[in-house]
């Protein structure tokens, strides 16, 4: 690593940030929104929408434990890249929900991507880049889902608000896959050991 050259691990931070700011606004903080939506446009009992959302978070309980297998088998880029388009097509789906069994198949693509891209990507992400400071670069990729909070969430109600629920989660969708595509290959796809670096940017 050439002196002064910033340390790379860093942006990876950065990229994990991101993805956790779209990751939690549409999976765990997406799931208020989309209660409130789809109960003031269909009528549908709030039960009904909950009960949906409760197997949106427990498929995503089952899928994540196969997580490291498919890093292992397809890489991180390629499930990253997945878990963000299941991520918007979830959010399409549940947008596009006009019957109460559509909630099914939106659950379960956000179930997808919340697995794929929630605590234990962030950490696979950012894991091999530190040593001795891998406690303070996973704090800040992991605010990343407090601001999924403040600005993704926000976003989605206001656009409903303005532009109605499919529309909206339409609009979520297209940010989230048009971001997430080129975030993924462009810092996740290099290695420390790739680049020559060693953890936390120390000269070896």
């Amino acid at each position: 690593m050439r002196t002064g050259t910033p340390f790379f691990g860093w942006q990876v931070v950065g990229a994990a940030f991101t993805v956790a700011v779209f990751s939690w606004g549409i999976n765990f903080y997406g799931p208020s929104v989309i209660l409130h939506a789809l109960q003031a446009r269909e009528g549908w009992p709030p039960s009904l929408i909950a009960a949906a959302i409760t197997l949106h978070f427990l498929a995503s309980g089952l899928i994540v434990t196969r997580l490291p297998a498919l890093h292992r088998r397809f890489g991180l880029v390629a499930v990253t890249r997945a878990g963000l388009l299941a991520c918007a097509l979830g959010a399409l789906l549940w947008g596009q929900a006009a019957q109460p069994w559509q909630m099914l198949p939106a659950a379960l693509a956000t179930a997808l991507g919340w697995a794929l891209t929630s605590g234990v990507a962030i950490n696979a992400m950012v894991a091999p880049w530190f040593d001795r400071r891998r406690g303070a670069a996973l704090s800040m990729a992991f605010n990343g889902a407090s601001a999924g909070g403040l600005l993704v969430a926000p976003l989605w109600a206001g656009l409903t608000a303005t532009l109605g629920f499919a529309q909206a989660s339409a609009w979520v969708a297209l940010l989230v896959a048009l971001a997430g595509w080129p975030l993924a290959g462009r810092w996740l796809r290099p290695t420390p050991a790739g680049m020559g670096l060693f953890p936390d940017g120390a000269a070896g």
